[in-house]
């Protein structure tokens, strides 16, 4: 009876391993307890400060951008929180419906390693989709679930307790109902998004652009849903307090007054607290889009999942180069195109393409070490005069360039003579 039973169960767990449905639990639970861990290691910065005691103060009875303008820790002066009001007022739910006295900052982080998690089963779900033809889709979804959770990025921002996969899961909630055609739900995912943050109407550009080529009626349901979503959830506040309201969420981050990481603070006319930077931005911008406009006869919908990666870091380059928390912002459209390139391009190029965005990311990843070990000596206010920050900055410049040029590269080379494209 032992033989049998020992005979029996290996056979059992090789039946386990090679079901999709034990790899993705199993995924799921190793990154949760990885994540975690991570979350608990005490690692404040201020804008995870900043959000935490604004959203303990919404929880009290307190009004955002009314009452709100400035938090004061440790004898600290804290900066009015500058963000749209969707995650605060979560934040204060949650704070509300678990009610502990003297509410912890590891319970935050652990809200946010769930949002993590779910923001990575919405990476799965869309590589499935895209490769819904394919003979492996189950081991690529899920090599790209565990190389969006496992990669610094994810595990900084874990580390950091920063909430951009907060806004991303609704990003790309919306993108896997735009694959479905289910219009009017994308409509809804990103006007959430653009609660959460407003940097994410990028992510609707290629929406947009897909719109004037194939149907302009669906791209205006997608955005008119957005617009819809947005105003509901910003006209409480636009009735109270439109002035603060609308500077806090809008004009400071258009017009910065503090230079910071921009690469614009070190040229001879200082062009960073200004709106100058962002109309540049806007400028380029608008040139890709007109390019893909003219030179694309057809646009399907995969192509505008695509185009993120582009955008995006386009974006970056012209902004806050020197953010790391940031590139989480494009690491799943980052993946997207990666995975395409290994997996299913037939293209000559193809090992130089894939070799070029891991070194773009791999640069990329250099400029923002340098930058923190330089931050953690030299401090923010000799980053004029110390030339090490902007050997930083250009290492950053040097390999989002690259990721812009191969991920725009193999649109443009590839779509006559590829049938699915990202």
């Amino acid at each position: 009876m032992l033989q049998m039973q020992i005979k029996f169960f290996p056979k059992k767990i090789g039946h386990l391993v090679n079901y999709p449905l034990f790899g993705l639990i199993f995924s799921v639970l190793a990154n949760l307890l990885l994540q975690m861990v991570v979350s608990l290691l005490y690692f404040n910065p201020v804008d995870f400060v900043l959000q935490f005691e604004a959203a303990k103060a919404i929880s009290r009875g307190a009004v955002l951008y009314r009452d709100i303008d400035s938090i004061i820790i440790d004898n600290t002066i804290l900066p009015r929180p500058q963000y749209p009001p969707l995650y605060l007022y979560t934040l204060s739910m949650l704070i509300t419906l678990i009610p502990i006295e003297n509410f912890p900052w590891q319970m935050v982080k652990i809200f946010l390693v769930i949002i993590n998690i779910i923001t990575g089963l919405l990476v799965y779900q869309i590589i499935l989709n895209i490769f819904k033809n394919h003979s492996k889709k189950y081991l690529i979804a899920l090599l790209g679930l565990n190389w969006f959770l496992l990669n610094p990025s994810t595990l900084g921002i874990v580390f950091g307790g920063y909430h951009d996969n907060f806004m991303m899961m609704f990003v790309l909630g919306g993108f896997l109902f735009f694959l479905k055609q289910k219009f009017k739900f994308t409509g809804v995912m990103f006007g959430l998004a653009l609660l959460v943050k407003p940097i994410a109407i990028i992510y609707m550009l290629p929406l947009f652009m897909w719109g004037i080529k194939e149907n302009f009626r669906q791209i205006v349901e997608i955005w008119g849903f957005s617009a819809v979503i947005f105003l509901l959830g910003a006209l409480p506040f636009l009735l109270i307090s439109p002035v603060e309201f609308l500077t806090d969420v809008f004009l400071i981050h258009t017009i910065r007054p503090d230079p910071s990481m921009s690469i614009y603070a070190y040229l001879p006319l200082n062009i960073s607290t200004g709106p100058v930077s962002f109309l540049i931005q806007g400028f380029l911008i608008s040139i890709l889009i007109l390019y893909t406009k003219i030179s694309f006869t057809a646009f399907n919908k995969e192509e505008s999942l695509k185009l993120v990666l582009p955008l995006f870091t386009l974006f970056l380059i012209t902004n806050r180069i020197l953010y790391p928390h940031y590139i989480p912002l494009i690491f799943p459209f980052f993946t997207f195109n990666l995975l395409f390139l290994i997996f299913q391009s037939t293209h000559p190029r193809r090992p130089r393409f894939v070799s070029g965005l891991i070194l773009g990311l791999g640069l990329v990843y250099a400029g923002y070490i340098s930058w923190s070990i330089i931050w953690a000596i030299d401090t923010y206010a000799s980053f004029y005069s110390n030339p090490y920050f902007l050997y930083s900055a250009l290492l950053c410049i040097l390999g989002l360039l690259i990721i812009f040029l191969c991920s725009l590269g193999v649109i443009i080379i590839e779509k006559k003579e590829l049938e699915v494209i990202i």
